[in-house]
């Protein structure tokens, strides 16, 4: 059954989640893919349905692969409508089937999934159970206290005096279009998401659908957020006072939040951090942490209490985050401070709509992230405190750079290395190890990508794989290590820029950089810089530690053009390199490409063989860049 209705483009990009997942229809090498298993897709399709019925509702959307490109499947029409119908078929209570859409000519199949008010079990397989971006099996008994807290019990279920008449038409069009389903009215949206009850010929508007859509302050006294600004590291009283309240920001959720961006963006300092390998000015906290640790205040805070609301308090060396009522039922400090993924939401509406609207990231997600983006910028672990009806998120904005980090910093700073290669040696460096799960807590790249780049360093000869199966990790190679120890041992080689966006790069002049090669023939006097083009000695100073192999090439040919015959043994010295890996390497190489020629053609190892471009000018600076 086709639904024209649900438009599957914002899930193409969107990341799996709380309410939201992806397969694919085919298995098989990508020149000679082939239909799974009907079964297995039958069994998967009825389990993951469940799960979001069991949860929050949420969208199961078949025929697309990890990497978000489309390939829909090789499934006959009686197959297609028996998937369909697995719902229906092998869950009880039956759920809604599912439906075909069109995406550039490619059918897929979609879950729609809503939120079931009772648990769903799969017949004869038990209670899935949708808990960050995994399935899980769950009792019966679990689920029900849940939804009777979360869709029964909480503030956002109580009925609304509002009227449809009273909503803000634009926003709840900006939700329809993020949930994929623009082609709903306002009323149908309502009802999917069950922030409405259909009593006969009308719809009663639930609390929850008052504080998202309101057009005016919704009736609550405190929903919006107060932001504070304290001049010191303590709040002071009397004579001595020192906190500035900013004005009171009210209006519906969606509102609030808009405005608390803007307002606390514009009281954030922009000191010099490290990012990549360069200091640059940034926000002294990340932009995702805060707004993050702000969005979890507004989604899961308990509405219930009126007295007090969300609070942010910026202080001198950190913000405050203070949420009105403490953490969920269900939900332990511990669990939240190893990271885990649990499901229990106090307010399973708000949280489902501002995830439509692009606030919240689904539930499991923007926590473990928030701490990830604080370790990426330098910053302490989130302190997260839970005292008498409130729960307090605090970040700190005090680097944790260290000497040591500081000295790799300068050491490495000119490497040709991406952003991310770089991260994953820093945190080889600091920990004394990286694996695949901790690159990808602080760059956001999936298992293959995160294996592939750490494979890429250890082809490099940079990180050294340490093979334990599942638990495999990487160190720092030897010559690395040592490259980093010899600028530990020299004084004042890691100055660092100063902020302005300049590499974090040593003084290469005070001592000759350690390549991490093998030592090059000290029996001959080293090379006088002196002799070459200053152009040529900046491309030499700007190749950094283990420089790729066209970078290198580049600048031996440019040695070579500017002094004409030159000897491997001088250009060795000229790169501080090892002499015996350049011949091999590097020389013999260049010369059957055609960008250097031998003095002695036929005889390659004549004592005195010299090279010289092939060219009559050597490569320029700027070519050496590209």
């Amino acid at each position: 059954m086709a639904n024209p209705q649900f438009d599957v483009t914002p899930f193409l990009t969107q990341v799996e989640g709380q309410h939201f997942d992806r397969k694919s229809m085919l298995e098989g090498p990508p020149a000679a893919k082939r239909a799974r298993d009907r079964r297995e897709l039958w069994r998967q399709a009825a389990e993951y349905v469940a799960a979001f019925a069991n949860a929050d509702g949420g969208v199961l959307l078949l025929g697309v692969e990890d990497d978000g490109s489309v390939t829909g499947h090789q499934l006959p029409p009686e197959a297609v409508d028996a998937l369909l119908a697995a719902p229906q078929t092998r869950l009880d209570p039956p759920q809604p089937p599912g439906s075909t859409v069109s995406h550039d000519g490619v059918e897929l199949i979609v879950f729609d999934v809503p939120a079931e008010d009772v648990p769903v079990q799969l017949i004869d397989n038990g209670f899935p159970l949708r808990v960050g971006d995994k399935t899980v099996r769950a009792r019966e008994t679990q689920i029900a206290a849940a939804k009777q807290q979360g869709m029964y019990e909480s503030w956002e279920s109580r009925r609304s005096s509002c009227s449809l008449e009273d909503f803000d038409r634009k926003l709840l069009a900006r939700a329809r279009s993020g949930a994929g389903l623009s082609a709903l009215s306002d009323e149908e949206y309502l009802l999917k998401r069950k922030l409405a009850d259909q009593r006969g010929s009308r719809i009663v508007l639930r609390r929850a659908a008052e504080l998202l859509f309101a057009r005016h302050d919704p009736d609550h006294s405190n929903a919006g957020v107060r932001v504070f600004r304290v001049i010191g590291t303590a709040r002071r009283f009397g004579p001595e006072h020192n906190v500035e309240e900013r004005p009171r920001i009210e209006g519906s959720l969606p509102q609030v939040l808009d405005e608390a961006h803007e307002v606390v963006s514009g009281l954030l300092r922009r000191p010099s951090r490290l990012v990549g390998m360069r200091f640059q000015e940034m926000p002294e906290y990340p932009d995702f942490a805060w707004r993050e640790a702000l969005h979890n205040a507004v989604a899961h805070r308990d509405y219930a209490i009126q007295g007090s609301g969300t609070e942010m308090w910026l202080f001198e060396d950190r913000m405050e985050v203070v949420s009105a009522g403490g953490l969920p039922e269900g939900v332990t400090l511990e669990e939240v401070l190893r990271l885990e993924r649990v499901h229990r939401s106090r307010n399973p509406r708000i949280v489902r709509v501002l995830v439509d609207l692009g606030f919240a990231k689904d539930q499991g997600e923007g926590i473990p992230r928030m701490f990830a983006e604080m370790e990426d910028a330098f910053l302490p672990r989130p302190e997260v405190e839970v005292r008498a009806e409130r729960v307090i998120v605090t970040l700190r904005n005090t680097s944790t750079l260290t000497a040591s980090d500081r000295h790799f910093v300068a050491r490495l700073g000119n490497a040709d290395l991406s952003r991310q290669e770089f991260r994953a040696l820093l945190m080889a460096h600091r920990r004394g190890r990286v694996d695949n799960a901790a690159l990808r807590s602080v760059t956001g790249l999936d298992t293959l990508r995160a294996s592939h780049l750490l494979r890429g360093l250890r082809d490099r000869e940079l990180l050294t794989l340490h093979a334990r199966g599942g638990d495999s990790f990487y160190t720092l190679t030897p010559a690395v290590r040592e490259h980093v120890s010899e600028s530990l041992r020299g004084a004042d080689r890691g100055e660092l820029s100063d902020g302005s966006g300049g590499a974090a790069r040593a003084d290469r002049g005070e001592l000759p950089a350690d390549r991490g090669e093998l030592p090059a023939d000290r029996g001959e006097l080293p090379a006088d810089r002196g002799e070459l083009p200053t152009d040529v000695q900046r491309m030499i100073d700007g190749l950094g530690f283990r420089p790729r192999k066209e970078r290198l090439r580049t600048v031996i040919e440019a040695i070579c053009a500017a002094r004409g015959w030159t000897t491997s043994g001088e250009i060795a010295r000229f790169l501080r390199f090892s002499q015996r890996n350049l011949g091999g390497r590097h020389l013999a190489p260049m010369v059957e490409a055609g960008r250097l020629v031998r003095r002695y053609p036929d005889n390659p190892t004549h004592p005195k063989q010299a090279y010289r471009a092939s060219g009559p000018e050597a490569p320029s600076e700027e070519e050496h860049h590209e």
